[in-house]
């Protein structure tokens, strides 16, 4: 699995609430937003995926949001967030998910699944599947 050693408080985000965080508005809940700023207090990892800083390159090219690669790149020297590769291991997991339908939703919910993280998200379809756990 992973090298890293990875410990109870720690978080895999999704797009929507790392975007939001970054662009300093409360995200989705008190727990997750919580959650970032114990990140920001070095008493947490949030992990993301391969697959977020690809909607974020898209989203920041397309002027739908105001944060880029370069600002997640700045938060990922840090250490209390981590960039996950997008891996066969990873992509065999999101196989094995079959209530969310949306690839890259599916790919951002198998990373946390592989993990055996919960993620930090409030996109309906991905709260309701039974394979991924939800920090709520």
């Amino acid at each position: 699995m992973l090298s890293r050693n990875l410990r109870m408080d720690n978080f895999v985000t999704d797009t929507q609430a790392l975007v939001k965080f970054m662009m300093g508005k409360k995200v989705i809940n008190d727990r997750s937003f919580k959650a970032y700023q114990s990140a920001d207090k070095g008493l947490a990892i949030i992990i993301i995926p391969a697959v977020v800083l690809m909607e974020i390159l898209y989203l920041f090219e397309k002027n739908r949001i105001d944060v880029g690669l370069l600002h997640t790149k700045e938060l990922i020297k840090s250490q209390n967030y981590q960039f996950e590769p997008l891996s066969f291991d990873i992509l065999m997991t999101a196989s094995s998910i079959n209530d969310i339908p949306e690839l890259h939703d599916r790919l951002i919910a198998a990373t946390a699944k592989y993990l055996g993280l919960p993620l930090i998200t409030n996109d309906p379809v991905i709260k309701k599947s039974e394979h991924v756990e939800i920090l709520e």
